[in-house]
């Protein structure tokens, strides 16, 4: 029998490991579901994230509440300014 992770070891393990390495993100318990939120680097970053915590929780409704920096962007960087 296997057991489950702690909220905290799977935080710590979506920080650690290469194929998620997301600080950002963080995991807590809402009755019998897990949220997931914070922010992540893209699209890719969230997919990979909610994959490894479903794949550390089996069995566990995973709700998915993060936030990709990548949509958070309004548009191409502005020009630098020049200060005097």
């Amino acid at each position: 029998m296997t057991t489950r992770p702690t909220l905290r070891d799977v935080e710590r393990r979506l920080a650690d490991e290469d194929a998620t390495a997301e600080l950002g993100v963080h995991v807590s318990e809402r009755g019998d579901r897990v949220a997931v939120h914070g922010q992540v680097a893209s699209e890719a970053s969230r997919v990979a994230v909610l994959e490894r915590v479903r794949e550390l929780l089996p069995g566990t409704e995973i709700v998915d509440e993060l936030t990709c920096a990548e949509d958070t962007l309004d548009g191409p960087p502005r020009a630098p300014e020049e200060l005097r």
